[in-house]
């Protein structure tokens, strides 16, 4: 009797499994540049543009979202006089673009503020993240049916936990109601462009689709869904009724493919999205594949002036959407300071020790791992390259303007001491840490800071020579 029991609830699970309904992102249903989670709607009240902070977390799992946090406090402790007041450095952050790893400390801050220095520790980064996944995979039944859906998968099982954990089933609704600096970007990676993809009322607006309806924790799934680990998250691209293919991206397409081959491949990949016939459906995989150190946004913002609004809307001078070269251009900023936290350890070269051939997943590893390494210096190097480029034509320009620029790239290899610079390197890219190694990447966070000399001996020396 107990035999058929348990066989009519299995055949029960299975057809309750191939019948579930898909997790698919809501239609918009009116487009309004003035409403949803986008920059220009977050306040700016008590954190002005004149001083302009910007930070990027990397991709890197426990490793790069409790480096980040050091780096959250080394700002929470920094005290500066500004305008005539005394300030913490963190109150002046504007934005925290992430990937991976990092985006679960920035979803964190940008959900709870103040609140992470209290609990964030215990409930994620010094958690057994990683074992309470393979649980809930592999030892809850009901779970191994539902993998029998083609509507479910194993994203779905992480997009779930982390809404329930960590981040109380926040969606994006709240985040744009109570919308406050700093203005969160969590990355992920469009499979079948390589392209960046942004959880922003702007990025979804290509989707013709409300982000206010999307969890906080599917963002943070997608974005850290590293392609063999996690399955992707997919997403419902909408027939366009209400939201027409911005202006600029015609013009691009027909005038600038050898003039700016990068804005030509851009504008391609915008259009893409308008041919929902052929991408009725968008897959969204790991942000570290298409930039893991969560640069990339705010370089195209600094490079081109293109805004996603909508069609005729496209010249609106109170346009939400995030662009730094047009602040730049209105003189809204300053001082810009860029801090790039990237919490890839450096180079591992122990398979060069031995003269077997590497097995199938060190060559992954490998395979994964250095090509980002270089493109993330690489792309440091660009913005570096670019801000002085604009500082000089500020200055040439018939109303010269004196920008100031900071750009700090805190990484392991810059650790002063090599034991520990050893005991970093030898850390997984998991979400398992034990809590010595928790605090130790949190030390360092705030260390780096303070140890930076464009942070001690430029930025806040310029900051206090001006009061």
């Amino acid at each position: 009797m107990k035999t058929i029991t348990r066989l009519i609830v299995m055949i029960l699970c299975i057809g309750l499994a191939a019948c579930a309904a898909p997790r698919l992102n809501p239609p918009l249903e009116t487009y309004d540049y003035r409403h949803g989670y986008r920059f220009g709607n977050c306040s700016t009240r008590d954190n002005p543009d004149e001083l302009f902070i910007a930070l990027t977390f990397s991709g890197g799992g426990t490793r790069a979202a409790a480096f980040s946090y050091g780096v959250l406090k080394g700002l929470q402790e920094t005290k500066v006089v500004h305008n005539g007041a005394q300030i913490r450095l963190l109150d002046e952050v504007d934005l925290i673009s992430s990937v991976s790893g990092g985006s679960f400390t920035a979803a964190y801050y940008g959900l709870y503020g103040e609140q992470i220095f209290i609990d964030f520790e215990a409930r994620f980064l010094k958690h057994n993240v990683q074992g309470d996944l393979a649980v809930r995979t592999f030892a809850y039944p009901w779970n191994w049916f539902r993998l029998l859906s083609p509507n479910f998968s194993r994203i779905d099982i992480a997009s779930d936990y982390y809404d329930e954990k960590l981040f109380s089933h926040q969606t994006y609704a709240g985040l744009a109601q109570d919308c406050r600096r700093p203005f969160i970007v969590i990355n992920a990676t469009d499979l079948s462009l390589g392209a960046r993809f942004e959880f922003s009322q702007g990025q979804f607006d290509l989707l013709q689709s409300d982000l206010a309806g999307v969890s906080v924790g599917r963002a943070v799934a997608s974005s850290s869904a590293f392609p063999g680990l996690l399955t992707p998250l997919t997403m419902r691209n909408y027939e366009k009724t209400v939201f027409v293919e911005p202006a600029w991206v015609g013009r691009v397409i027909q005038f600038d493919r050898d003039i700016s081959p990068r804005r030509y491949k851009h504008a391609q990949e915008v259009r893409s999205y308008f041919d929902a016939a052929h991408r009725p459906y968008v897959h969204l995989v790991d942000g570290g594949v298409s930039d893991n150190i969560g640069l990339r946004g705010i370089i195209y913002s600094l490079m081109y002036p293109d805004v996603l609004i909508s069609g005729d809307q496209s010249n609106v001078t109170d346009s939400r959407e995030f662009n730094l070269q047009r602040m730049i251009a209105d003189h809204k900023i300053k001082k810009l300071l860029v801090i790039v936290v990237d919490a890839k350890p450096g180079e591992d070269v122990h398979l060069d020790q031995s003269p077997r051939t590497p097995g199938l997943v060190p060559v992954i590893n490998a395979v994964a791992s250095a090509p980002m390494a270089n493109y993330s210096f690489e792309t440091v190097q660009l913005l570096r390259e670019y801000l002085k480029q604009r500082r000089h034509e500020l200055r040439k320009a018939p109303e010269p303007f004196e920008l100031k620029t900071y750009v700090i790239h805190l990484r392991f290899d810059l650790i002063a001491d090599p034991a520990v610079r050893e005991k970093i390197k030898g850390l997984g890219t998991n979400f398992h840490l034990s809590e010595e190694a928790v605090e130790l990447l949190i030390e360092q966070g705030k260390q780096l800071l303070r140890d930076s000399n464009i942070f001690q001996n430029k930025f806040l020396k310029d900051l206090s020579s001006q009061q």
